[in-house]
């Protein structure tokens, strides 16, 4: 089973991701994480993970480099599907391929709008979709690495694609730690009660 927990910038998805990790963990479930995508084939330089302090600082890579790039993401997450470890039944991905779409600079891509849509349509899809949301205000209050304008533009980019994706939820981020933890919590149970009721 994959989750993927979206979110822009100051929504807390790492620490939400590993107090869930820890809270599933203990209640006895089998929990492997991943960001963003696949290490089969590496696509950036950088650490999973590591922390970026100037997500549009640097310039975008060619068409062509843009291009070969997300076609390789596309075969990583294909390969991760095909033989996803059975030992970690439920796969929480912080990050995932759409966020390219909502935020293009931040991974320098360079190549036609249509063809990295077209790519984001071929990518599996999660079992379920979690938005981690707030109001921009609190989220630049949390990390200020774009500007509030840009923030909002996002916030409102990833309310209108989680909408439209068919198993989805949203959190709201703006709550205490232990809150968002709690409630994306229940909606991940929620999921794997209902998956075994199905295949019972």
């Amino acid at each position: 089973m994959k989750i993927v927990i979206l979110g822009p910038d100051g929504a807390g998805k790492s620490s939400v991701i590993h107090g869930l990790i820890c809270k599933l963990t203990e209640s006895g479930h089998s929990v492997k994480m991943r960001h963003l995508k696949p290490r089969f084939v590496s696509l950036q330089r950088s650490e999973p993970g590591a922390v970026v302090d100037n997500p549009h600082g640097k310039p975008p890579r060619s068409a062509l480099v843009s291009i070969v790039k997300i076609l390789a993401w596309l075969l990583e997450e294909w390969c991760a599907n095909l033989f996803q470890d059975e030992r970690a039944p439920l796969l929480i991905c912080d990050r995932y391929y759409h966020d390219l779409l909502i935020d293009s600079k931040r991974y320098r891509y360079g190549g036609p709008q249509w063809i990295a849509r077209w790519v984001g349509k071929l990518i599996p899809r999660p079992d379920m979709w979690i938005l981690l949301d707030a109001p921009a205000d609190v989220l630049q209050s949390r990390k200020q690495e774009v500007p509030l304008e840009e923030t909002a533009r996002q916030r409102l980019a990833y309310l209108a694609f989680i909408e439209k994706q068919q198993k989805h939820a949203i959190v709201d981020a703006a709550q205490s730690l232990d809150r968002v933890i709690e409630d994306t919590e229940q909606v991940i149970q929620g999921l794997m009660i209902r998956d075994e009721g199905n295949r019972g």
